[in-house]
């Protein structure tokens, strides 16, 4: 029972720490499709 317990902890520590890097991923996703649209819009002005 102890043993099926500390895998227990072990895998809810993974999953935060799986929450906390998808939450980086998203924001890194985030920042660069907001720098394609400020580059877009930079074409498209030019293009003008």
């Amino acid at each position: 029972m102890t043993a099926l317990l500390n895998k227990i902890k072990e895998l809810e520590e993974e999953n935060r720490l799986l929450k906390t890097e998808l939450a980086e991923i998203r924001q890194n996703r985030d920042a660069v499709m907001s720098r394609i649209d400020g580059l877009l819009q930079k074409v498209q002005g030019a293009l003008e």
